[in-house]
């Protein structure tokens, strides 16, 4: 039995320019990419340290290491692991958002489901004329 999958892209939070900092808002997520590292995921297309913010902004710690964010291989989107989840935002979306010409790129999470299950014995069905 063949299983058929097709892509399903759920739009789950965004990602913000606040104070030089990428700020990531997914759920309950609070992360953040620092200010040095935005310059070194755009231009030099590094993988940089993503950081829980949690601590910070509740004015109880400091920021914990949560993930990582890096251009994927096509060069057009960001990818994000965080707490050992991905997520992805476009990358025009990251540049323009850094450039001031949009308030927020969005962020989602991609997922496999099943389309139908499709056995391999059963035969076209015939249409009547």
């Amino acid at each position: 039995m063949l299983q058929t999958l097709f892509t399903k892209i759920q739009h789950v939070g965004t990602v913000k320019l606040s104070g030089g900092m990428l700020r990531i808002d997914v759920k309950i997520i609070q992360a953040a990419i620092a200010r040095s590292d935005v310059s070194r995921l755009t231009v030099d297309q590094a993988r940089v340290i993503v950081w829980d913010m949690t601590p910070v902004w509740s004015g109880s710690g400091e920021p914990v290491e949560a993930g990582q964010a890096w251009i994927n291989a096509s060069g057009r989107a960001v990818m994000y692991s965080i707490h050992g989840r991905r997520y992805i935002s476009p990358l025009s979306h990251i540049r323009s958002t850094i450039a001031g010409s949009r308030k927020f790129a969005n962020i989602s999470t991609i997922t496999w489901e099943p389309i139908a299950q499709v056995s391999e014995q059963t035969a076209p069905l015939a249409v009547s004329a």
